[in-house]
């Protein structure tokens, strides 16, 4: 999702009236500047759909490197990979666990018979895009919510189950456990209807190691 100045602007000062603990974060991240990084969004819906598959329940770090030897290996622009179901081995000796590797073929199938269009889904609001990708074996609602906030425009997608989301609260609200969904579901709240835009700068708190005291 790629945020103008003015939307960024206007949904930030939204957010930190309503949510004044979170808003004194948002305001050191544009008093020094930081950059809001698009890990998971990729020269196709595609290839940002696979870099959300190779991220599930992985290190930033180590999803990153299997990524980059994906990305050598076919290439940072493609739509699809032609016959990708007869080289899974080739998947599997670029770090890919074997269910990952059958949900990317599986993707690859779809996308390229034309089966299902991504780019159009990625316009689909939450509930519609979960019904059609849900069904797919490997994937599931936080696969889903990443790619909506990453490659759609989507502004209000909470992905309530996202550890590093939820790492983040915990700092901000300085809660002495980490939040259930439903806790984050509750918090969230005060952030609509720009709760995706939040949970980005929220990630940053945890991956730029930001701590306000």
């Amino acid at each position: 999702m790629a945020i103008n100045k003015n939307l960024k602007k206007n949904s930030l000062e939204i957010i930190a009236n309503n949510d004044p603990t979170l808003g004194r974060f948002l305001k050191f991240f544009l008093e020094n500047n930081f950059i809001i990084n698009d890990d998971y969004k990729k020269k196709s819906e595609f290839l940002s759909l696979v870099r959300i598959i190779i991220g599930q329940q992985l290190s930033i770090s180590s999803a990153g490197s299997i990524y980059s030897r994906f990305i050598k290996k076919y290439g940072e622009e493609i739509e699809f990979i032609d016959n990708l179901e007869n080289y899974k081995e080739d998947l599997l000796s670029l770090g890919l666990s074997n269910n990952k590797a059958n949900t990317i073929i599986e993707i690859n199938k779809l996308v390229s018979t034309k089966k299902i269009d991504l780019s159009r889904i990625s316009t689909y609001e939450e509930k519609e895009a979960k019904d059609i990708l849900c069904k797919i074996k490997g994937i599931g609602p936080w696969t889903v919510e990443n790619f909506l906030i990453f490659s759609g425009n989507n502004t209000d997608i909470c992905p309530a189950n996202d550890l590093g989301l939820k790492k983040g609260i915990k700092i901000i609200y300085k809660l002495k456990d980490l939040p259930s969904d439903e806790e984050v579901y509750k918090i969230a709240e005060k952030w609509r209807p720009y709760r995706s835009i939040a949970s980005r700068y929220i990630w940053e708190v945890v991956d730029q190691k930001i701590n306000l005291t």
